[in-house]
């Protein structure tokens, strides 16, 4: 880093996944006190995690439609020495990037590295000429807090899996269909050993109830439904885990840098979102290689076939290969 680059902008989201990913950014520039940080963003669902992983990073809310952004445009413009877009921005945060006129536009794709966003952005602290220690070992303590093994809501030592089934409003693109959740839980709780504790939020909370309502009665007490915790309850969970079942999700990401199991069931989420790390199984139907990231398909008449066309075993085959049926990796 240059001694003329001072004020350091960042164009990106603000889901639970892309501020995990940046997080290591952040916190490479709150090491300098010579650089005043901001964090830019246009995502105001989940405002309540700034603090949390943002802090002391200032966090600028942009509004999403482009006829209000004048006065913010009049008060950041030349503001910046550095704005950093990342290797993948969209047309949308490029223009924007553009039109804020910093000194300098960062946005490198580093092809020695995995793809994996996480990777690059640790790429781009040491570009910057940030300091930082950035092995697999040390995701971990990117986070703000540290999350002890000690968070069983069963109350006894038996395993137990974190299970999300839900994703990020208006996703329809990562999001397994109903029926097949019902049929992965019911197999877990016939054929393993483990309970299952859902996350989510509240929500959720009738897709939940839809998939877990017709569960034998039986097994009613290995399932628990844990919505809208606190996130740092939510990573305490996970680490005290035995492994997770989610979706290309904020979740996934909680769950790969505390280096947990994963199974991810993976629809249109690019490969950049994709963790390449031994404990995480990115799982795909392989019906469509397209791996768009958009909300909805954008392929006439395919309705999704990215997610809907993985099937239940496939998922299954790979729970085995990675968690096993007891907690010990035996299958």
């Amino acid at each position: 880093m240059s001694e003329k680059s001072k004020k350091i902008g960042i164009l990106w989201g603000g889901g639970l996944g892309d501020l995990l990913v940046i997080r290591p950014l952040l916190l490479a520039l709150q090491a300098d006190p010579s650089i005043e940080s901001y964090l830019m963003t246009t995502a105001v669902h989940l405002t309540g995690l700034f603090n949390e992983l943002c802090s002391p990073t200032e966090v600028v809310l942009l509004p999403r439609r482009p006829g209000k952004l004048r006065p913010y445009l009049k008060k950041w413009r030349g503001f910046f020495d550095v704005i950093y877009i990342g290797p993948h921005p969209t047309v949308k945060t490029r223009i924007l990037g553009h039109l804020l006129a910093p000194g300098k536009l960062w946005s490198r794709k580093h092809n020695d590295r995995p793809a994996y966003m996480l990777e690059q952005v640790l790429a781009d602290i040491t570009d910057l000429g940030l300091p930082a220690e950035t092995t697999h070992q040390d995701f971990a303590t990117f986070l703000p807090w540290k999350a002890e093994k000690n968070l069983n809501p069963f109350n006894n030592d038996k395993p137990f899996l974190v299970l999300h089934p839900g994703a990020k409003q208006g996703w329809t693109t990562t999001l397994w269909p109903i029926e097949q959740w019902q049929a992965l839980i019911a197999k877990l709780l016939q054929e393993t050993e483990y309970s299952l504790c859902l996350v989510g939020v509240a929500s959720e909370q009738d897709r939940y109830e839809t998939i877990t309502g017709s569960l034998p009665e039986q097994h009613a007490g290995r399932v628990k439904l844990c919505l809208s915790w606190p996130l740092q309850d939510t990573a305490a969970l996970i680490s005290s885990s035995a492994g997770v079942i989610c979706h290309n999700s904020g979740i996934m990401h909680l769950s790969t840098f505390f280096q947990k199991k994963t199974i991810c069931i993976t629809g249109a989420s690019a490969g950049y979102w994709q963790p390449p790390y031994p404990w995480v199984a990115n799982v795909t139907s392989g019906a469509c290689t397209l791996a768009c990231n958009c909300y909805r398909c954008p392929v006439p008449f395919s309705r999704a076939r990215c997610i809907h066309k993985l099937d239940m075993q496939m998922v299954w085959l790979n729970i085995m290969r990675l968690l096993g049926g007891n907690g010990n990796n035996e299958t």
